[in-house]
């Protein structure tokens, strides 16, 4: 059993909030089985990981104050647990987001070679969002 997991986040744009929080917790109870994550951020998910931009959505569609938690929440679990969060250098410059932008809990900037390395390793599994 492979215990090393990449997560491709491609389809959780920021403007469709119930699709945000499903990959953020996966890798929570993936990094809780003690398998080692990562996650990789293309596409408009590169949005998600701006500066207060998680924070201000909630994954079923409910507005702040609420008494839910926000798709920042399970980001934060997910990187408490001990997922690394990388984004996508070619999806930031499309988005708008710069590397001044990204929040704290971004590991780095990877794209499409590193997640592919994964993708062809044995040693990992891949999930794609």
């Amino acid at each position: 059993m492979s215990e090393r997991l990449a997560i491709l986040v491609w389809a959780a744009d920021p403007e469709h909030p119930h699709l945000c929080a499903t990959p953020f917790y996966f890798a929570s109870a993936a990094a809780a089985m003690d398998v080692e994550v990562e996650m990789y951020f293309t596409a408009r998910s590169v949005r998600l990981l701006a500066v207060g931009v998680a924070e201000s959505i909630f994954a079923d569609g409910v507005t702040e104050g609420s008494g839910k938690r926000s798709v920042g929440a399970f980001l934060v679990d997910a990187v408490r647990y001990g997922t690394r969060i990388y984004a996508c250098p070619t999806a930031l410059r499309a988005h708008g987001v710069s590397a001044s932008m990204l929040r704290p809990e971004v590991s780095g900037q990877a794209g499409a070679a590193s997640f592919l390395a994964r993708a062809l390793d044995p040693e990992w599994r891949t999930l794609s969002f």
